[in-house]
């Protein structure tokens, strides 16, 4: 799935949200996850992740962490980070998109949506 291991990327949670606190748990209970090990500019993920917020506001699907993570992207400018992913939708959870610092291993934002397997926006790398 990862090169990255369950316990790293739980260890790479420095920083509480609700988002975050959602994602650890449905780690520790077991969900998939996935980390792509190519860093990505911030400016593109920005991009990215606010169209995608857009659409999901569209549909009326809610997004955790969203605010803040979109803040923590705009301040980064074209550092390199990576995206994954926890999903915990097998347990009527949510799937939350993660954007790590690749070094050291640190998540420096976290968005929860509460979508089913047919409305994934999120399915791509970024």
């Amino acid at each position: 799935m990862s090169d990255v291991s369950t316990g790293e990327l739980l260890a790479a949670f420095d920083f509480t949200s609700e988002a975050t606190v959602r994602a650890k748990d449905a780690l520790i209970s077991g969900a998939q996850f996935q980390v792509w090990l190519e860093p990505v500019p911030a400016a593109r993920l920005l991009g990215i992740c606010s169209l995608r917020m857009r659409t999901l506001q569209r549909r009326g699907k809610p997004a955790l962490g969203a605010p803040e993570c979109l803040a923590s992207l705009a301040e980064a400018g074209e550092r390199g980070f990576l995206v994954g992913y926890v999903d915990d939708r097998e347990r009527r959870g949510y799937y939350y998109q993660l954007y790590l610092d690749p070094d050291p291993l640190r998540v420096i934002g976290c968005i929860g949506v509460n979508i089913s397997p047919g409305d994934d926006t999120t399915d791509d790398q970024a």
